[in-house]
């Protein structure tokens, strides 16, 4: 195939450091290639993305050189650039500046000189092969994530490009809409031949999408080449075990011989069944109940809250949360989740019904008191931040509750791994960093409910397992936790209860592992591999093979 994209000896310092992001990748990619780049926080994803297309680059001191057919990126001229490399960004909401969905989609073409028959031809025919039609006047802001990155999508697709590069496009979008996106990229890389290059911390689907796996790890090449012993590779590497999917972990974990590790569940029951591998339930130890005595009581009663502009969003909703469980709220972007998370946190009051902590309604406490009893994690941490530095803002929240500041700011630090940005504007962190922070605020006031607004979103899978971690001594402990989030397998491995959020309501909660083995779509992927076999399976753990 024709060599597209050459980095060769690539090293790359940002501005201010000493220690290098990028040390001496060499890669090529060719036309025709779906390409995943997987590594750690850190590890000089994001930063080896933004090489390939100038516009993008970072400030910093680069070696070697990055070549587009030849030429070095940084020589190609802007119009060539903006229309042989797109991009789509991580956020989908950071991307687009227009006002409407038509004027995104001719920005880029104006541009760049089309006239105005082009445009409507390139527009008419990008809106038609992703479905956009019914979308082309609204606003931007009337959009959910998923429709946003698909305009985003569409707007480097209206230019033609030979590569579109992606920085974990479906990071921000829930697994449904996430799958659609996917859904839709294998579609322009299978029908347009377009090269994809993409980062990705859920593999999951992205996997068997692609061809090449790129593996970094800090900021070193640690491998170039198919999935399958890529993935056999990173199951070697402890900080990168959590990285590999269920489905091709589930056949590491059990040994079981396979030239190539299957990627999706149709794949891996294909080879269980030609093999003719038989599992039976694990031996289990019924785990032991901690309670702590004089917990609170939280109720919401016939909660209703209707939005003038799209209707009701919560309806005659109910429910009663035992002290010391951790519940999980599922459903998809835009299901009442967050909305009704506000209400139970006091920060936003219904038209109709009460929500109670110890018999009082929960706005017409004191925030001092509420704040002691009661903590909140939006799904968006910056909304929560002062503006002050890492010690500071866990400084202030820490005054909120009695004990020794200083000893508590110092412990949260440690636990979040947040001592190295200790004196780092909030606002300056990376994503996954304001996600600690945002946690550790709520949790230094050492409430006695913590409600969590996807707390796993944009997190990398280690740094999900550490904060799933943290989050399960504090309920062993005796915090009762409410949690809206997508996130399957963390819900699974996590909390103890389930409800779906569904038409303004919730359904009635049930045990983690009924809701999860009654569940068709919404379940994990081993449960759907094994659910012929060990129908209540939900991770490898949960199962072993049966020898002769």
């Amino acid at each position: 195939m024709r060599e597209l994209i050459d980095c060769a000896h690539l090293s790359f310092t940002y501005a201010g450091q000493t220690t290098p992001t990028l040390t001496d990748i060499s890669l090529q990619i060719a036309a025709g290639d779906f390409v995943t780049i997987v590594g750690a926080t850190g590890s000089g994803k994001t930063t080896l993305l933004k090489q390939l297309k100038t516009e993008l680059k970072p400030a910093g001191e680069q070696s070697g050189q990055v070549t587009y057919e030849g030429t070095p990126v940084a020589e190609l001229s802007s119009n060539v650039s903006a229309q042989q490399l797109g991009y789509v960004a991580q956020d989908p909401q950071v991307q687009p500046i227009m006002a409407t969905v038509i004027e995104e989609l001719a920005f880029p073409l104006e541009n760049l000189g089309y006239s105005t028959a082009a445009m409507n031809g390139r527009i008419a025919e990008v809106s038609n092969f992703l479905g956009l039609n019914q979308f082309l006047h609204l606003p931007i802001q009337d959009l959910s994530g998923g429709q946003l990155q698909l305009v985003n999508l569409a707007s480097v697709l209206a230019l033609k490009p030979q590569v579109i590069l992606l920085d974990e496009p479906t990071a921000q979008l829930d697994p449904t809409t996430a799958q659609n996106f996917l859904n839709i990229l294998q579609q322009v890389h299978d029908e347009l031949a377009i090269t994809i290059v993409l980062t990705e911390h859920r593999l999951s689907r992205v996997l068997p999408l692609a061809n090449r796996l790129v593996l970094l790890e800090q900021g070193h090449l640690a491998y170039d080449g198919d999935v399958s012993t890529g993935l056999r590779q990173m199951q070697a590497a402890p900080a990168l075990q959590p990285f590999v999917p269920p489905v091709p972990q589930f056949f590491l974990d059990h040994d079981l011989a396979v030239a190539q590790l299957p990627l999706t569940v149709t794949a891996g029951r294909q080879l269980i069944a030609q093999q003719d591998w038989h599992f039976q339930p694990a031996p289990t130890s019924t785990p032991q109940s901690d309670t702590v005595p004089n917990e609170p009581k939280f109720v919401a009663q016939h909660v209703s809250l209707r939005y003038p502009t799209t209707g009701d969003i919560l309806h005659q909703l109910d429910l009663t949360v035992t002290p010391g469980s951790w519940l999980a709220i599922i459903g998809k972007n835009g299901s009442g989740k967050s909305t009704f998370l506000t209400v139970l946190a006091g920060l936003q009051k219904p038209q109709h019904g009460k929500v109670r902590l110890n018999q009082q309604v929960i706005w017409k406490m004191k925030n001092r008191d509420r704040l002691q009893q009661l903590s909140y994690l939006s799904q968006n941490p910056t909304e929560q931040f002062n503006g002050d530095t890492v010690t500071e803002e866990l400084t202030a929240q820490a005054k909120l509750s009695a004990g020794d500041v200083t000893e508590r700011v110092q412990t949260a630090l440690t636990t979040f791994h947040l001592q190295g940005v200790a004196t780092q504007n909030a606002f300056d962190l990376s994503g996954g960093q304001q996600q600690l922070l945002g946690l550790a605020l709520a949790l230094i006031t050492d409430p006695q409910i913590l409600l969590l607004d996807e707390p796993t979103k944009g997190l990398d899978p280690a740094t999900k397992l550490m904060i799933g971690g943290i989050l399960q001594a504090k309920h062993h402990a005796g915090l009762t936790l409410i949690m809206a989030s997508h996130d399957m397998d963390f819900c699974a491995e996590f909390a103890d209860t389930c409800t779906f959020m569904f038409n303004g309501c919730l359904t009635t909660p049930q045990s983690t592992r009924a809701f999860f083995t009654d569940n068709f779509l919404s379940t994990t992927a081993v449960n759907r591999l094994l659910r012929q076999q060990v129908p209540t399976a939900l991770f490898s753990h949960d199962v072993t093979q049966i020898t002769d």
